[in-house]
């Protein structure tokens, strides 16, 4: 562990130097040339391919014919320092001369230095609503040598998901609220697709062919500390199986950083941790999902576009509250807040059971008398721009730029 702490350390220190005098540098020395309208750059760190929350964007201006496309994406976590470098420099030559520059995440090289006016950095933040804190307004998410400049200084348009998103968005981006702009997260446009859904019901049933006729569980919980030492969370899922009963099937979706605790693999002597653990991706299966188990995790809001059951399972909540902090009250989310654990399994069964009239496999409800009404008055707050048409929304913010 010692040994992982030094390697981050070390990593941390020349990405800093890199930031802050190689990365300027390269940008002047390229912006000699004419900024191109026309050059669309689009750029992670978090992935080796292009991320879901850009795919519809991508296709959008793909298909229109009307701009250059460059695609540029590493994932620094698992790269190497000096791989880290170079994929920065190369991006900082791009960024000198690019009409637009699209990211869905912290990616420090766009905020290396104040970029040219003409140049137009649309941000479209990976997480639908405004739950736990984050950004500026958390402890654990921007390190302290990151607090001199603002990493989201140089965002011209922050996507949010609906109009009460709007403050929370610019307090934790240190950011002008008319930049943060509710016209709604492109990548749950997709929900909306009759194809879309039937396939993930097809994809998943094809995967767990013992899950047809039974209710599906997905424990889902939120990333926990930062990407260096992320912080893990555990849920006996062979115990949670075992009281539910053969007419459930329960899975666990976990983010990239985390994984289980030490010793906590294997329960009941066999199968354990590995066997609930599901690879496909967790949009991919709201669609056929009867319970949601969640904890602090954005993914809440999108999920409530489905009108499902949710559960919010904070045995730790008050530590929560303290430590990270929200931007609503969690009591406001319309799900069944659980906080011990004996009594889940009795909360999933009562809540799927409530449900079972008004909830098919692939449904996708917009109707507002297929939900409570707190559940519509949320969504109208939280989720009021997802409505199937935020991708045409961004594209039109683009071409208005000229």
């Amino acid at each position: 562990m010692a040994r992982m702490d030094i390697r981050f350390a070390l990593k941390q220190v020349i990405k800093q130097g890199v930031q802050n005098v190689v990365l300027p540098v390269c940008y002047q020395v390229n912006r000699g040339r004419a900024v191109d309208r026309k050059l669309v750059v689009f750029a992670d760190a978090h992935h080796n391919s292009r991320p879901a929350a850009m795919e519809l964007l991508y296709r959008r201006l793909k298909k229109s014919g009307r701009y250059r496309i460059i695609e540029h994406y590493l994932d620094y976590g698992a790269a190497g320092a000096g791989q880290v470098a170079r994929h920065s420099i190369r991006f900082m030559k791009l960024y000198a001369s690019a009409g637009f520059v699209v990211i869905c995440d912290n990616f420090l090289p766009a905020a290396s230095c104040r970029k040219r006016g003409e140049t137009k950095v649309i941000q479209l933040w990976h997480a639908c609503g405004c739950y736990k804190k984050f950004g500026y307004d958390a402890e654990d998410d921007i390190p302290a040598h990151y607090h001199g400049a603002n990493v989201y200084r140089n965002a011209d348009l922050v996507t949010v998901s609906g109009k009460a998103a709007v403050k929370p968005f610019a307090s934790a981006m240190r950011l002008r609220e008319d930049i943060v702009q509710p016209i709604g997260v492109s990548r749950t446009d997709l929900y909306f697709s009759k194809a879309w859904r039937e396939r993930c019901v097809s994809q998943f049933y094809g995967r767990y062919p013992q899950a047809k006729g039974k209710k599906v569980v997905l424990w889902a919980p939120t990333f926990r500390g930062n990407a260096g030492v992320p912080e893990n969370v555990s849920l006996d899922l062979s115990r949670l199986q075992e009281e539910l009963g053969d007419g459930y099937l329960v899975l666990a979706r976990l983010h990239p950083h985390m994984r289980p605790l030490p010793g906590r693999e294997k329960t009941n002597g066999n199968g354990g941790w590995e066997r609930y653990l599901c690879d496909l991706p967790t949009e991919e299966l709201y669609p056929v999902t009867d319970v949601l188990i969640a904890d602090y995790s954005s993914l809440v809001y999108e999920y409530l576009l489905f009108r499902k059951p949710l559960i919010l399972y904070v045995p730790d909540l008050e530590t929560y509250r303290k430590r990270r902090g929200f931007y609503m009250q969690i009591e406001q989310l319309p799900g069944r807040i659980v906080t011990q654990r004996p009594e889940l399994a009795a909360a999933v069964q009562n809540i799927a059971h409530a449900a079972e009239d008004s909830t098919d496999p692939g449904a996708f409800r917009q109707d507002i008398n297929a939900g409570s009404a707190r559940i519509e008055t949320f969504l109208e707050a939280y989720m009021g721009a997802c409505d199937g048409k935020a991708t045409t929304r961004i594209v039109k913010w683009i071409e208005d730029q000229g």
